[in-house]
């Protein structure tokens, strides 16, 4: 249950702004408020007015107070907009404590609002992926789940098998009343769990952005083509090879999506253990980037082979060669020739991964879910094995009621305290 006391927080974010905002909720959370401000409340009414701290004046601020039940966590709320210097903020915070309140811990708004029924488990991880997204296409992917579409297809699921369920328990405590054999058929149940279940990786990708790596031999021009792309020196060049030992971040904003350069280590065989770290750490930055990227040299001999799969071969160096290389771009990140390219095919292919998002409807956008569906779609699979190795009835309910609990977690039907700090400790403390 929610603890019955008063909580307060600064709900924007840190540093100077034009505008600050201080949130309270909690049954006191209006008494607390109007021991500073001196105007008679009327719900959901914006006044403008004084903050005050005994006789002293801290700030013009713009008040709006919230009647429960209908406020974001259920209880009753204030909203005190200040000017968005840090040290009025804390200043007030520090007075309506000292009037009353506790400072919130993190995510404990919308961890009220889980525990007083305004949103499920679900719709709560999509509040803290709307806050952290990196791109306009995961606001929208994340406002979906918050709008409760995941949730409506897991109620959906559930009440599907609830009634799987109940059909197998009737032949188990009524056995005389049916002739015929029972035939469970769970493969549109099965179909619409990995479907929802395919979405995790986009959506994923979407809300923290695209990654991709430059690799190659050392000396190929990784580093140069990285500052050609973003427009400005990010990375150190030299004609030393190796110069790169670790890796090496930058971004890049194109159509709302947020694309993570990540500029590596030389890939070859060395004898020095730093190089053999920074190698390392490049085969690692590929293994876990959306998109890899493989540069080679235009003026070697040989043109060296990449054992990871890339999804595109680039020769750079070009303005040194004599001829052009086919089945590959051809670019130069001295004379800037080809790099326009490059970035539109990094675009075109960041971009695909998150197009089929707009087509779905339920998306799934935090491992916590994933794991949960993964596993009730495992019993259900189970389920549909037992069966066909002619398994009794009673021992194939056991599977789908373990389905039916794992959906039950994923919304919060069911749930411990230690999940629930599990989950908001990853919020800010205003959320």
């Amino acid at each position: 249950m929610v603890r019955a006391d008063t909580i307060v927080a600064i709900s924007t974010a840190p540093g100077r702004a034009a505008i600050g905002v201080v949130r309270l909720t909690g049954p006191e959370s209006w008494t607390v408020a109007l021991k500073h401000i001196r105007i008679h409340p009327k719900p959901r009414v914006v006044r403008y007015t004084k903050f005050m701290i005994e006789k002293e004046i801290l700030d013009d601020v713009i008040v709006v107070f919230y009647k429960s039940p209908d406020t974001y966590t259920g209880e009753d709320m204030v909203e005190i907009s200040f000017h968005g210097n840090p040290l009025i903020l804390s200043k007030a915070v520090r007075s309506m404590i000292n009037s009353g309140a506790r400072l919130a811990e993190r995510g404990e708004f919308t961890k009220r609002a889980f525990l007083n029924g305004k949103m499920d488990l679900t719709m709560a991880e999509a509040v803290e992926k709307i806050v952290d997204s990196t791109s306009e296409v995961g606001i929208k992917i994340a406002r979906k789940t918050m709008d409760g579409s995941l949730s409506k297809l897991v109620k959906s699921l559930r009440r599907d098998l609830l009634n799987l369920s109940a059909s197998i328990e009737v032949r188990i405590d009524y056995p005389d009343e049916f002739d015929d054999k029972f035939n469970l058929d769970l493969s549109s149940i099965t179909k619409k769990l990995k479907q929802v279940l395919s979405t995790y990786d986009p959506a994923k990708t979407a809300i923290e952005g695209v990654k991709v790596a430059l690799l190659g031999a050392p000396n190929v021009g990784k580093s140069s083509i990285l500052n050609a792309l973003i427009g400005h020196e990010r990375a150190i060049v030299t004609p030393i090879p190796g110069t790169t030992r670790d890796t090496v971040e930058a971004e890049i904003f194109v159509n709302g999506l947020r694309v993570k350069l990540i500029d590596t280590a030389g890939i070859r065989e060395t004898q020095n253990e730093v190089e053999k770290i920074g190698v390392n750490r490049a085969l690692k930055a590929a293994q876990e980037a959306d998109i890899k990227v493989h540069i080679m040299d235009a003026t070697a001999s040989e043109k060296n082979s990449m054992k990871i799969p890339v999804d595109i071969r680039v020769v750079n160096k070009i303005d040194l060669a004599k001829k052009r290389f086919k089945g590959v771009l051809n670019v130069s990140a001295k004379t800037g020739r080809g790099i326009e390219e490059l970035r539109e095919r990094i675009m075109k292919l960041a971009t695909s991964v998150t197009e089929s998002m707009n087509a779905v409807d339920a998306v799934v956008v935090a491992e916590r879910q994933y794991d949960l569906l993964k596993k009730s779609l495992n019993e259900i699979e189970e389920a549909e094995r037992a069966q066909k190795n002619g398994y009794p009835i009673d021992v194939i309910d056991i599977n789908i009621r373990k389905a039916i609990e794992f959906l039950d977690s994923l919304t919060g039907e069911r749930y411990s305290d230690d999940i629930l700090d599990i989950i908001f400790s990853n919020f800010c403390v205003g959320k």
